[in-house]
Parts: structure tokens; sequence; C-alpha cells
């Protein structure tokens, strides 16, 4: 116990930043409207959700919506149910110490931690659960859809990420921040997450907001028991044989998916309850009050033992993979500012470089000016009518970020495959180029290479496979980002 406590206190003491008191350990999630963030008081641990407030004028709008789903939650709590996460403190002013010491002010509510994660951790460590598990978590999630019916509140954004455990593996849903409370049909808001979203969402008519939930429940139950979605959005062709009542079809096209799975087919009962809640029209779609005395769901469930002695195990998995991505994280975040401060200083020196060659306050010849004109006149090119056009980086294998003169790096470029490859052709208005990689005299992999600008000063140098081999291809990438920081290395170590 004093080993964990130590290792505790040293968890603590890294990291610096502190809200209302409780020590901010890493994210556990975000949102186009909210970020949530683990917090920890001694050993009492938190979710702590952060709304974002790009500018002042946006403010007010940011604290309705905080206010409304404070609204929601201390309804729910107000009769302390087990399946709706507990709100323990909410502000429109939390005070958020950063790890420099500047306190700002924030928008958010600190909650009760799911202690064991998500749904969505679990499914992604499993793919998928087996069928008495979930049934047993179905069965959770529709008694706490009936308790919200019953206060006329709907959730509208059901999905794994919102549902997580408790530290016994009972299920809570989290996050109600498109919440509503409406007696009626709900006539204001046609939004969610697609692949969870009915087709009176994607219709924009008044819609009975219990009916929603179901419908999403349906994907989770068939995401728990497949490991994949029924369909992804609304486009694809499932989603249309739905539409049009046409399950026979959809579930010819899920057996042929599923073969391995469920090698006679899905069972009659599963496919009903599934037909009933994916229902196009809500009017004749199944309650959750329905959906509870369904023949399916009153089959044989798991014990929470069974799946405590599962998932306990998954769970050290699960938080290894975390800690071991939070460290790549980390590792990459400082790779990138060693590389962005040591990409500012061979600029700065390159700048200076050509300073004193203007001025003629050099005595010597500048080699990187003069190996730029060796190139631009072997090949018969200059940059005078050469536009850099602007692109968005995509993250890709084939492309290189970097920090420099485009000048120079375009001529480093040409540089490279003049040693290594047959340059077929340099265009004439841009920064771009096509090559073929000889080997042994013979062409092996046709490329294109363009130079285009970033953000600030920084460039993407974007690199096309024109040719078959995928592996050589990947291979001459790595060749020419080698040779990129090779010549960089060089051009440092001559202005020294």
């Amino acid at each position: 116990m004093q080993d964990e406590n130590q290792a505790n206190q040293m968890e603590i003491e890294e990291v610096r930043s502190i809200c209302e008191g409780y020590h901010i350990i890493k994210k556990l999630g975000y949102g186009t409207y909210a970020v949530v963030k683990l917090g920890q008081k001694g050993h009492e641990q938190v979710a702590i959700k952060f709304l974002k407030v790009k500018n002042e004028q946006e403010r007010p709008k940011i604290i309705q919506k905080l206010k409304q789903e404070v609204h929601i939650l201390e309804l729910l709590n107000n009769h302390n149910h087990t399946g709706i996460v507990q709100l323990k403190y909410v502000s429109d002013n939390l005070t958020y110490i950063k790890k420099n010491g500047q306190i700002v002010n924030k928008i958010g509510m600190i909650l009760e931690l799911g202690e064991k994660s998500s749904m969505l951790s679990y499914l992604k460590e499993l793919q998928k659960f087996d069928e008495q598990t979930s049934r047993f978590y179905f069965r959770q999630l529709m008694t706490v859809l009936v308790y919200m019916k019953k206060h006329n509140i709907f959730h509208l954004d059901l999905k794994p990420d919102n549902i997580v455990f408790d530290s016994d593996f009972n299920l809570k849903i989290t996050d109600f921040g498109f919440s509503k409370q409406v007696q009626g049909l709900i006539k204001d808001f046609h939004g969610g997450s697609k692949p969870y979203m009915a087709p009176e969402i994607w219709d924009r008519i008044a819609y009975d907001g219990s009916k929603v939930d179901v419908f999403a429940a349906a994907q989770i139950l068939y995401k728990m028991i497949t490991g994949c979605f029924a369909f992804n959005n609304c486009q694809e062709q499932p989603y249309d044989l739905i539409k049009q009542n046409d399950y026979a079809q959809f579930w010819n096209i899920k057996n042929k998916q599923h073969q391995t799975l469920f090698p006679q087919g899905f069972p009659d009962d599963f496919k009903d309850l599934i037909n009933k809640m994916f229902d196009p029209d809500f009017n004749r779609r199944i309650t959750p009050e329905e959906c509870l005395q369904h023949p399916w769901t009153m089959g044989l469930e798991a014990n929470l033992y069974q799946i405590q002695e599962q998932f306990n195990n998954l769970q050290e998995r699960i938080n290894q993979q975390l800690e071991q991505q939070k460290e790549e994280y980390k590792r990459k975040k400082q790779k990138m500012r060693d590389y962005e401060r040591a990409a500012q200083e061979m600029k700065n020196l390159l700048q200076q470089s050509q300073q004193s060659y203007k001025s003629g306050n050099s005595q010597k010849k500048n080699p990187i000016i003069d190996k730029k004109r060796q190139i631009m006149k072997k090949f018969k090119f200059t940059f005078e009518n050469r536009v850099l056009k602007r692109g968005l980086p995509t993250k890709m294998i084939d492309e290189i970020l970097i920090y420099d003169d485009p000048k120079n790096l375009f001529c480093s470029i040409i540089d490279h495959f003049d040693k290594c490859g047959k340059i077929i052709n340099i265009h004439e208005t841009k920064c771009k180029l096509n090559v073929n990689i000889m080997e042994n005299d013979e062409e092996k992999q046709e490329m294109q290479i363009e130079l285009k600008k970033l953000e600030g000063d920084k460039l993407r140098v974007e690199v096309l496979n024109l040719g078959d081999d995928y592996i050589k291809f990947n291979e001459e990438v790595q060749n020419l980002k080698q040779s990129i920081q090779q010549q960089r290395d060089e051009v440092h170590i001559q202005q020294q």
C-alpha cells in the first residue's frame, strides 16, 4: 500500500495543472464542445468536463448549454439512479492553475468518474462481447432509458463513448450535452453522432426522443454482438434497406458479412428485436419497456462476477496501452519541438549567410548559394516565375514536413534525385519534378515530387507514387528524408 501511495504521489507531482484542488492527470476524451480530463485529489478521482469557449461573444451561449446539462443531471441524480453519472460540482468560473502557474477561469463541471473506463475501450480491445455479456449490458441500458423516459428526459447522443463502467463494471450513461427534457415531440434539435442517428433526425422532422435513443441503442447492441456497425451513415445500402423496410435483404447482406460469426445466420429473436428497434417509422418503433420484455432480452445473461473476471484482466491491458500511447505522444511532441528549434537555428544561419554574401563581408564563396546556382544552371531553371502552391498536411507516410528556405529545399531535392535517379521533368511554374529511380541502369520506380507551402514557414514535400512497387516507393521516400536531413546537417557544419 505504501508503494502504491508513493507511486500515486509521484504521478501527482509530475502534473502541475490544478483545477479546484484536483491535479489534472490526463485527457479522457474530447468532442466538438467539450474536453474531459481526469482529476485527482488524494485518493479521489473525478472526471472534469471543460466546455470550450472560442471567444467572449460565445460565452453566454456556452453557459446556457452548461445550465441545460446541469439541470438534466440534477433531475436524474435526485433519485440517485446507479445508471447515471453523478454531478459533483459545477461552475462557469472554475479556477484552473496552468503548469506555468498562470491562473485562468473555465466553464465546466466535476463529475463522478467511470472508474473502469468506457464501453468503447473494451469494444476496441475485444472487438465484440459474447451474447450473454451483451444481453447483460443491453438490459442495464434499457433500464436506464425507461427511468429517463419517466422524467421526459432523452439523451440524443447514445454511443459506446458515452457509456462508462463503475468500479464493479456496472453501466453508467454520461455526457448529457445534447440531452433534452421535453413533453411531446422534439422540434429544435437534429444532431448527434452519424452512425447512431435515426431517419427522423436526418429528415429534420419532429420526433420522439425516447425512440431516437432506442434507434441508437440498436446500433450499440449490434456493435456489441458483431464487433461492427450495422451501417456507418445514412448513405450506405443497409441504411437504405432499413428505410425501405426491406429487412430480408438487410439480413441477407449481414449473414454474408458475419458468416464466420453466425454460420447458420443470426438468431431469429435477435433479428426481430433489431428490426423493431431500427423501424424507420418511430411511431411503430419499439419502446424501451418493450425492449426489456422482448424474448431475446429475456434470454440467459452473464452475471457480474463473470464479467468482472473477464474485464479486470482486460482493464490492465487497456491501461498499459493508454500509458504507452501517452508516452509515445510525449516523445513525438518533444521530438517535434527539438526539430523545430533546430530548423529555426538552421533558418537563422541561412539568413545570416545570405546577408553576409550579399554585403560582401565574406572573403570566401558561400557554398550554399554556389551549390544552388550550380543546380539551377545545370537544369536551366530559375525561381522567377515559379509558384509555391499552398497545401495542408495530410499526415501520410509519403509527405515530409520541414522548416527551410523553399529555394534551398527544392534544389536539395533536385540534387538528391540527380545523384540517385533520372529526372524526367522539372515543372516550369511549380516547385515540382518527375523522376525515375534507376537500378543497374533499369527504371525501377517513377515518382512525382512537389514542394508546397503550409502555415508559417513550414513546407511540405509531397511524394506521389506513379509505379507499382510500393515497397521500393517507401524505401525511396525514406532515402529522400535522409538525404534532406544530411544536406541540412552539412549546411549547418559549413556555417560553423
